[in-house]
């Protein structure tokens, strides 16, 4: 083989060899190290359970500012990692109404509506096993999420937001007032879901 063959040759193959490792790099997945390809925009295993490990949304917050959050983290990893044509599928814990009505505005905003597909599922967290949904629908919305999301922060800083969650937080932490200790929380700890006792409550 002539030394101008030889050089092409190298050439080619260090092409080839960089090519690879862009194609993995597309892969989208919010759990790390998770097997997955550029055809999806994966945020299972159980959505929001992993996000709030990442940020803080205690169970004690206004519900409206748990579902704001959730949506709004979600969103984020979609509008910054995912793109139309691609596959979202989300999970979400049956027994939680925040679960559901976040990731369906999650679904809602990215995806077609009437498209959108919704399978029970067993979801697991070691040796527990509960009920769960899962969500599945192609992305179509990208942009329209992405005005959204901006439209959400212009009106309600994603700063301010967490300030509220962590002013939830400290106060679940001191106790209930005496003027929160009747029935109101007596109502809104009726439901116990897996989320809320691992995230320092006892209610949605």
């Amino acid at each position: 083989m002539s030394p101008t063959r030889t050089l092409l040759l190298c050439g080619s193959l260090a092409l080839f060899a960089n090519v690879i490792p862009t194609q993995q790099a597309l892969a989208v997945a919010l759990r790390p190290n998770k097997t997955t390809d550029d055809s999806v925009c994966d945020l299972t295993h159980h959505t929001n359970l992993y996000l709030g490990s990442k940020t803080l949304v205690p169970s004690v917050a206004q519900t409206k500012d748990k579902v704001d959050a959730y949506f709004r983290l979600a969103g984020e990893f979609v509008a910054g990692k995912c793109k139309n044509g691609q596959l979202l599928m989300v999970q979400g814990d049956s027994a939680s109404n925040v679960d559901i009505r976040s990731l369906t505005e999650l679904a809602n905003s990215s995806c077609a509506v009437a498209a959108i597909s919704r399978t029970e599922v067993t979801l697991s967290l070691g040796d527990l096993t509960y009920p769960g949904f899962e969500l599945r629908c192609t992305i179509l919305k990208h942009a329209e999420l992405v005005d959204k999301l901006n439209s959400l922060e212009r009106a309600d800083p994603m700063e301010s937001l967490k300030t509220r969650l962590a002013a939830a937080a400290q106060q679940g932490d001191r106790g209930p007032s005496r003027t929160d200790s009747g029935s109101q929380a007596k109502k809104d700890c009726d439901k116990m879901t897996l989320s809320s006792i691992l995230q320092g409550g006892s209610c949605k």
